[in-house]
């Protein structure tokens, strides 16, 4: 049988009470045992002194065993919790009060009997017990003499067998009926108190375990859970759980939408990239069909128009197919970078100089300002040329005839360095620059050119982009242009 984490801490305060309980037994039996036998000592210090100086056997030195036998009797008769003892100075028992037959030891050791009569060690001193082989007992003892010579000593033990046997029992049955009430009562009030405080620790935690299942069963989606409130500021740790258990819901909930919206565009740009590619390969094979049909009744105007054509479309398909794999390629994360330090304004000419017959061609100006600059970068040169080429190319296909493309770059002393490229083409609708990053869109105000493009530019871009580290900024006015920013770290001034 699984016990609940209540049910265990329940069951080991218990056992810990119980052993508490017993140790606090043992060391009470201990502790009243030692008062009660200090406070005997304490009050019959002196009878064995007042006994010798009031007995006129041994106040003469004479002690006929016969005589001392007698008195111990009548003594012990008087006193039944005494036993009475006469040992010479060697601690050799001479004569006693108690049948011989329970004498266990003849000889007790003097050490503790002269440290009682000199007063040298506190109370309670223990002695020998000759009914018992190892046993001490408190007692009374003086020394016995006959003018300046030692006779012995009268060793009387205050609480003998019959005293302690009468004691223990009575006691026995006082504090067997005295430790059941307590026993009863202690954990009647430690089960009350533990129940209440056990449920005031774990309630939390049973709530939070609720919420767990509750959220299992239903795939984590915190939409059909009502989710308790927990104070991530407290100390109480289980607050501070499930505050956390909240947030890795809400990141686990964010991440599963991702996943849902990632998976939506990816068929659609699937669907979309099918269509693009449909296009140039249906017309690249109906024009080398249409060749190889006709074969030579085709005159030679037609057959360079049908493949100069067929290679347009080639080429055509060729490039979507080259960005396709680039895009899968850097979301893949396989990409390296290879950094290195070069002229920023040299890589703007070199790619400036591949759209020169290109915008010549649309009467359009690209320009760099300044045209001569020594702004050192350290970045990597494919990758930054790459979008630099993606960047003008987007340019010139939303900026009109007799329009112009201006590169600028600016240094500052913050280790970075800004390059804008803008241009004073159609521009970009407010509600849609969050958008332009995204695969396969295009603005619904865009040039509609001859040449098919297959709109994953500026998403490479932005890929290539993070690779570097770089971010970039859109600006852009309805009917006025479009500025892209990005800025290049580790920059150094020549």
């Amino acid at each position: 049988m699984k016990l609940s984490l209540y049910q265990r801490l329940s069951l080991s305060l218990f056992v810990v009470f119980i052993a508490i309980l017993f140790v606090f037994y043992f060391w009470s039996q201990q502790v009243e045992q030692k008062t009660r036998y200090e406070s005997e000592q304490q009050l019959h210090l002196s009878l064995a002194a007042n006994l010798a100086r009031d007995n006129p056997l041994l106040q003469k030195g004479v002690y006929d065993h016969d005589a001392l036998e007698n008195l111990f009797h009548t003594l012990m008769i008087l006193g039944p919790a005494f036993e009475f003892y006469f040992v010479d100075p060697q601690g050799k028992l001479l004569t006693h009060s108690i049948d011989n037959s329970l004498i266990k030891r003849s000889k007790v050791d003097l050490v503790p009997l002269i440290q009682l009569t000199h007063n040298k060690v506190s109370l309670p001193i223990y002695g020998d017990d000759p009914r018992h082989e190892s046993r001490k007992k408190v007692f009374s003892a003086a020394p016995v003499f006959n003018g300046d010579q030692l006779q012995g000593y009268l060793y009387v033990i205050v609480a003998g067998e019959r005293y302690e046997t009468a004691y223990n029992q009575q006691q026995g049955n006082s504090q067997a009926e005295l430790s059941v009430v307590f026993a009863v009562v202690a954990l009647l009030f430690l089960f009350i108190v533990m129940l209440g405080l056990f449920r005031y620790f774990t309630s939390p935690l049973c709530r939070l375990m609720s919420e767990i299942k509750a959220l299992k069963s239903d795939g984590f989606d915190k939409s059909k859970v009502k989710l308790n409130s927990w104070m991530s500021n407290s100390s109480n740790e289980i607050h501070q759980l499930g505050s956390v258990f909240h947030e890795m819901i809400e990141q686990i909930n964010d991440q599963i939408e991702q996943l849902k919206q990632t998976d939506i565009h990816r068929r659609e740009l699937l669907a979309d990239i099918s269509h693009d590619l449909r296009t140039p390969l249906s017309s690249l094979q109906g024009y080398i069909e249409t060749i190889a049909i006709k074969g030579d009744s085709i005159n030679e105007k037609d057959r360079d128009k049908y493949i100069r054509t067929a290679l347009k479309n080639a080429s055509q398909l060729k490039m979507l197919i080259d960005q396709i794999f680039e895009l899968a390629h850097l979301e893949g994360g396989h990409v390296s970078i290879n950094l290195e330090t070069f002229n920023l304004t040299e890589l703007l000419y070199d790619v400036v100089a591949k759209f020169h017959l290109k915008a010549e061609a649309l009467n359009i100006k690209i320009m760099i300002v300044p045209e001569f600059s020594h702004i050192q970068v350290y970045s990597d040169i494919g990758k930054l040329e790459r979008v630099l080429s993606n960047l003008i190319d987007n340019a010139l296909r939303h900026t009109p005839e007799g329009g112009k493309i201006v590169l600028e770059t600016s240094d500052v002393n913050n280790g970075q360095c800004y390059l804008v490229v803008k241009d004073n083409g159609t521009g970009i609708k407010a509600e849609e620059i969050a958008y332009i990053f995204d695969a396969r869109y295009r603005a619904s105000n865009a040039i509609q050119s001859e040449s098919k493009h297959a709109g994953l530019g500026l998403a490479i871009t932005q890929k290539l982009l993070e690779l570097l580290k770089c971010e970039i900024r859109v600006q852009s006015q309805l009917g006025k242009g479009t500025s892209f920013s990005l800025n290049l770290n580790n920059v150094t001034t020549a």
